[in-house]
């Protein structure tokens, strides 16, 4: 019984560091940064986070943008969110949800800045896809401006 412990700890033990050598050899430099970005993000570390995306940005990551434009925009500097998030259209390939979201925080972030038009703009093209929540921004914007 004791030896059939040390095989199961030992193939443990070669799963683990297989995994490892696969995530240290095989990974890009720019993967590498935008996971520890995404570690920092998680555990709300954001001037960490952006350091990782920012420097996962120079290699083409471009998720990197997704996430440094949201830290911008969280962090009260639309203005960064946007360009953040305008590269991130054009040069990334952001699934479905992500432009939907994407369409909804650019209209966020030129709400911020009082530029209402664009704001409309972006959460209608984002309500076209499905986002409740730029619907709901459209709606409650509308209510507003007819008082």
């Amino acid at each position: 019984m004791e030896i059939f412990r040390k095989i199961i700890a030992v193939l443990g033990l070669i799963l683990l560091l297989s995994g490892m050598a696969y995530y240290f050899l095989f990974r890009s430099d720019g993967e590498k940064y935008l996971d520890q970005g995404k570690e920092y993000f998680k555990e709300s570390k954001y001037k960490e986070a952006l350091f990782y995306f920012e420097k996962a940005e120079e290699f083409d990551i471009g998720e990197a943008l997704k996430y440094s434009g949201t830290i911008y925009l969280e962090s009260g500097d639309p203005q960064k969110a946007i360009v953040k998030f305008d590269k991130y259209l054009q040069i990334g390939k952001p699934s479905d949800n992500d432009r939907k979201m994407l369409l909804n925080d650019l209209g966020v972030a030129y709400f911020k800045l009082n530029e209402i038009e664009k704001a409309k703009i972006y959460w209608k093209q984002a309500a076209d896809l499905g986002n409740i929540t730029s619907a709901n921004n459209l709606k409650e914007l509308e209510t507003k401006l007819v008082k």
